[in-house]
């Protein structure tokens, strides 16, 4: 207890929180702000709040069902029903087993709140918001979180960190269960915190209940759990085990093993054969430190049987028993864990070879986390020296769990680049141990020297992360434009071709038609298409989309007869969309079919480029490429000269597309990388003809004002 503290005292306390309040407050201002810049650039192109990304609209067309008839009638989305058989046409998507309630309930929940003080307030325009507030969430849990652990200053310079490093599930339009997962998770960790600072019941229960709200949006959630669950399996080698410990786990974790168990998306089943195995597993784990440390301390015991006085030796040999047990489950099929999670663990070997061609499944490079997390994420792997410190020298079971949420966190990012918007938050947190180890040595005027080292160590790593802020994450944030603004191209302009081929679709083809297209573009095509499709983002039927990819692939005849006869497409009714970019030259009195690779390592491509990388490969064939050399790039493009290629019906209906539009004009269409010195001999494309496709609509958009570069989106209509 302290005495005698003083006015002044108390008063320097009181602003030093103030600030650091303060500072949260603009934190969150400056971070929202960042977050709308995809807002901000949709309305200077003349458009309204857009939605971002591709899987944002399946969660709208949940919400707006939601919206109309109820939020239980989510647990009415099943294949049953009519409504979801625009998605994975002919069998419809259950939405049920296969999405979580949190994004769309909360977005129609808070829409009711927001519609009163806005009356003219859409629910499409409100959910472009929702990510931010999200954010804001997370942000708070993160500040808690650090200032739990190590005070008012640390605590606001996580929130700085938090608010200007970039984030792409944060951004405003991403309205995904990513975004709902990183506005509860650190909220639940928070109280995590406070439960093991402060052993508190209530804590514990709060963490359960924020961590159950989390699994209902994102099943992210299993990296919390497996952190916690990291924490209590080390927890008696380092410091002694009550049955106070075993209370907690259960108040921590049973409010989330009933929301595993009534959601079903997961199921009871997840709590016996995948990562909710971890919850009865921690209690098995605690009670047989209990009994080991109980029985270890027995005098009969230490007469008869010295060795089990060493009961940590045995228990740590549990423990890797344990860890042996879980991997030979994984890798039998024991075990059930998601692709994602798989390759997260570093197992990408044993999924589907669908997730091999997913670019945000691909590992993460050295340079992308220099690019992505930057100076934090150094001092996060520096830091991990001083967790281990603690946790084991110590015995400070809190920085063992921090040091075991980054370690998590790295490791899948490493395997799997989709986590870096989680792992950007963790080390936003960790990022307090580094001020909080160096704060105390500021005021130490005895040890001028050691003062001095200190801030010049604060001021340089202040500045490093300012400076990266400023230069490249901020500019990342104010290139954001709507994916379909710019025809999913990243070019950061106004390319209507999409919308201008959604709207053809929907004004122009009937009600019960099927457009067919690869797997990124179903959500665009059925919410705002409102047409069924056969393949979204969800990617839940494997099996239909390796048919898609073999009939993409494949001859006209042979995407007919897998059309018709395993998707039971009208063959009257069917359309097929694909795009990509061509090169126009007035100069050179040529076109030339994408994708397009310039000095600079410039690449600018779209389903000819993922027919080489992605779809061919699911479908079991080679794809005929060739390899170009521009300055020091090496590029694989789509041999157009090969008369396998352009007989794959998604390259020769694009052929065709190309040339209806610039053929037509009198412009040979070429090959650029058939001759690229001289390009005006490039191999001449000579226009395919169709046999069972015929060209409905071809939007042209011009990539920029200036730009020899066109975007070229063909709805071809097949024939009965």
């Amino acid at each position: 207890m302290r005495v005698g503290l003083g006015f002044k005292s108390l008063r320097r306390e009181h602003i030093i929180t103030l600030a650091s309040l303060i500072v949260l407050l603009a934190s969150a201002v400056v971070g929202s702000y960042l977050r709308l810049y995809p807002v901000f650039n949709a309305l200077e192109a003349g458009y309204g709040p857009m939605l971002n990304e591709l899987d944002p609209y399946s969660e709208y067309w949940t919400a707006e069902k939601l919206l109309e008839k109820g939020l239980s009638y989510f647990f009415s989305l099943d294949r049953y029903n009519e409504e979801t058989h625009i998605f994975w046409y002919p069998w419809g998507r259950n939405f049920v087993k296969s999405s979580l309630p949190l994004t769309p309930m909360f977005s129609v929940v808070t829409y009711y709140v927001a519609h009163l003080f806005s009356p003219g307030l859409t629910l499409y325009e409100w959910m472009v918001y929702v990510p931010v507030i999200f954010f804001i969430l997370s942000l708070i849990g993160i500040y808690l979180t650090t200032r739990e652990l190590w005070g008012d200053i640390p605590a606001a310079v996580s929130s700085v960190v938090a608010a200007i490093i970039f984030n792409s599930r944060q951004l405003a339009g991403f309205t995904v269960k990513y975004s709902a997962g990183l506005g509860f998770i650190f909220l639940a960790t928070y109280f995590h915190v406070r439960t093991w600072k402060r052993r508190s019941y209530v804590d514990a229960l709060l963490c359960g209940v924020f961590t159950a709200l989390t699994a209902a949006g994102w099943a992210g959630f299993n990296l919390l759990l497996a952190a916690i669950f990291l924490q209590i399996v080390l927890q008696p080698l380092i410091t002694k085990v009550t049955k106070e410990d075993l209370i907690l786990w259960g108040f921590e974790t049973l409010p989330l093993a009933l929301a595993i168990a009534i959601l079903p998306f997961y199921g009871p089943l997840y709590l016996i054969i995948s990562v909710g195995i971890l919850i009865p597993l921690g209690f098995a784990v605690i009670g047989v430190a209990l009994f080991l440390e109980y029985v270890s301390t027995r005098r009969v015991v230490k007469l008869k049987y010295p060795l089990l006085t060493k009961w940590r030796v045995i228990y740590f040999l549990l423990i890797v028993l344990i860890g042996v047990g879980g991997l030979l489950g994984l890798t039998t099929g024991v075990l059930h864990l998601k692709g994602k999670g798989l390759a997260a663990m570093g197992l990408g070997e044993l999924t589907h070879v669908l997730v091999g061609t997913v670019q945000e499944y691909a590992s993460a490079s050295a340079q992308n986390f220099i690019w992505s997390s930057g100076a934090p994420f150094i001092i996060s792997l520096l830091m991990l020296v001083y967790f281990a410190y603690r946790a084991f020298i110590k015995r400070s079971v809190l920085d063992l769990f921090i040091g075991i949420m980054v370690l998590l966190a790295t490791y899948a990012t490493a395997n799997v680049s989709y986590f870096f918007p989680y792992l950007n938050c963790v080390i936003s947190i960790s990022q307090g141990s580094f001020i909080a180890l160096l704060v105390p040595y500021l005021s130490r005027k005895k040890d001028l020297v050691l003062a001095l080292l200190s801030a010049s160590l604060m001021i340089a790593y202040l500045f490093t992360t300012l400076l990266q802020g400023v230069t490249v994450w901020a500019p990342a944030y104010r290139a954001q434009t709507p994916m379909i603004l710019d025809s999913g191209l990243g070019v950061g302009k106004n390319v209507p071709a999409w919308l201008d081929t959604l709207e053809w679709i929907r004004n122009n083809t009937p009600r019960d038609s099927v457009i067919i297209s690869w797997w990124d573009y179903g959500y665009w095509l059925s919410v705002l298409g409102e047409r069924a499709t056969v393949a979204d983002g969800a990617t839940l039927n494997a099996t239909q989309i390796e048919l898609l990819a073999k009939a993409l692939t494949g001859t006209e005849e042979e995407a007919y007869e897998i059309f018709t006869k395993y998707f039971r497409v009208p063959p009257d009714k069917t359309y097929v969309v694909l795009y990509d970019v061509v090169l126009f030259s007035e100069q050179l009195s040529s076109t030339y079919v994408g994708p397009l690779a310039f000095q600079g390592g410039t690449f600018i491509g779209a389903d000819m480029a993922k027919g080489i990388s992605a779809i061919y490969k699911i479908a079991g064939r080679k794809p005929p490429t060739t390899t170009v050399t521009i300055g020091q790039y090496n590029y694989v493009m789509p041999n157009w000269t090969n008369p396998t290629l352009t007989s794959a019906t998604l390259y020769k209906l694009f052929l065709h597309s190309v040339h209806e539009v610039f053929g037509a004009s009198g412009y040979p269409v070429r090959f650029l990388y058939g001759a690229l010195q001289y390009p005006q001999y490039a191999p001449r494309l000579e226009k395919p003809a169709l046999t069972v496709f015929k060209p409905a609509h071809i939007a042209v958009s011009q990539l920029y004002e200036g730009s020899s570069v066109y975007v070229v989106v063909a709805v071809y209509k097949m024939g009965d």
